[in-house]
């Protein structure tokens, strides 16, 4: 019984590594040649309350350099001095301006629907959907527009912008996006296929050809989705668009939450359109835990118990290889070591949330967000 385990536990833990290695070399930057006919960027931010963050991510994209772009900020019914930040940059800037998103309609999310006017208010025939956290490196819209003009085909693209985290729970959990994102989803799906099965964004920062994006119905067809980053590039490529995922680690960077409290209610805020479903859950505690959490306990088991030979070998494969890969992507994507130091701790609490958040909806709780419930 106690070698049928442990061969049990060895294929579940073999999964992250080998999925892994083979998503690190298809998960490329975006090239630095500088295409001639790169097309001019409309960069569209909802900001709702971010007076606090919102001043950097203007100087980062102002600050940007080879195209020509214009930002539109949407002031989404904040009460403090985000409006006021914004026009004073406007004020000497002229390619920046601020619109007023109207009152949010019932059956929308807010930034759904904050997303949807801003495309209304773009100039450009291609357009960024940044978050109004999301710094840019100068020459990341350059980068951007040059893809578009070398892929024709290519109508979304996106990626996850470098994620920075100070207190303990955000090291311990936010780097744990990389590890589901590269550990389990097959990349050959998502480079060489359009199926959307494979269909993958992050909502962070979201470029799309805006033909494109009405042709679909963009966000107002998901006007209710939490997960825009899922359900967007999904309805692409259903309509036979093209769609990718680049690393844009190197040009892009974020701070998602800043404290406990708000990772947790940033992780259960999703977790209804992600992991925390009827169907999903038990497959993703199946993977998780028996890929990240039991296998150093096994392995443990199995060293202190006297076992030997193969089945000791696979225990300890079991215990090292997911967490060594853990490390590759610490180094590759400038992730916090703590983090992956404690890394099946981290696994064991993103799996106890996320039954938090499924047993909490099935009770008819909600969760708020930016002072609004979500679900």
């Amino acid at each position: 019984m106690g070698e049928l385990l442990v061969q049990i536990i060895f294929v579940l833990a073999m999964v992250t590594p080998a999925m892994g290695v083979i998503n690190l070399m298809l998960y490329w930057p975006l090239s630095r040649k500088v295409a001639a006919n790169a097309p001019a960027l409309s960069v569209l931010i909802p900001a709702r309350n971010e007076e606090a963050r919102i001043t950097p991510v203007l100087q980062s994209v102002l600050a940007s350099r080879g195209i020509d772009f214009e930002v539109v900020v949407g002031d989404d019914g904040s009460t403090d001095r985000t409006a006021e930040i914004v026009n004073r940059f406007a004020a000497g800037d002229d390619r920046l301006r601020l619109v007023t998103t109207p009152a949010l309609p019932a059956g929308w999310m807010g930034k759904n629907h904050a997303c949807h006017f801003l495309s209304t208010q773009a100039s450009h025939r291609h357009a960024v959907f940044l978050d109004a956290d999301v710094t840019l490196e100068p020459d990341a819209l350059e980068r951007i527009a040059s893809e578009f003009a070398r892929r024709p085909e290519l109508k979304l693209l996106s990626g996850f912008p470098r994620q920075i985290t100070g207190s303990f729970w955000e090291k311990l959990l936010i780097p744990l996006i990389h590890t589901v994102l590269l550990g389990y989803l097959p990349f050959p799906g998502v480079k060489f296929t359009n199926s959307p099965m494979f269909a993958t964004a992050c909502g962070q920062l979201i470029a799309v050809e805006l033909k494109a994006y009405r042709d679909v119905g963009g966000h107002e067809r998901i006007r209710a989705s939490v997960h825009d980053g899922v359900m967007l590039p999904r309805d692409f490529r259903a309509a036979g668009h093209r769609t990718d995922l680049v690393d844009i680690t190197g040009i892009s960077a974020t701070r998602m939450y800043e404290n406990g409290p708000q990772v947790f209610n940033g992780l259960m805020k999703n977790a209804h359109e992600g992991m925390a479903t009827p169907v999903g859950l038990p497959v993703w505690t199946t993977l998780l835990l028996g890929g990240h959490v039991l296998p150093p306990a096994i392995a443990l088991w199995a060293w202190t118990s006297g076992v030997t030979g193969n089945t000791l070998h696979l225990a300890i494969a079991a215990a090292v290889l997911p967490w060594l890969m853990r490390f590759i992507m610490a180094a590759r994507f400038r992730l916090s070591w703590l983090g992956a130091l404690l890394h099946p701790v981290g696994v064991a609490v993103l799996v106890g949330l996320q039954w938090v958040a499924f047993i909490r909806r099935r009770a008819g709780y909600s969760v708020r967000w930016k002072d609004r419930p979500v679900g």
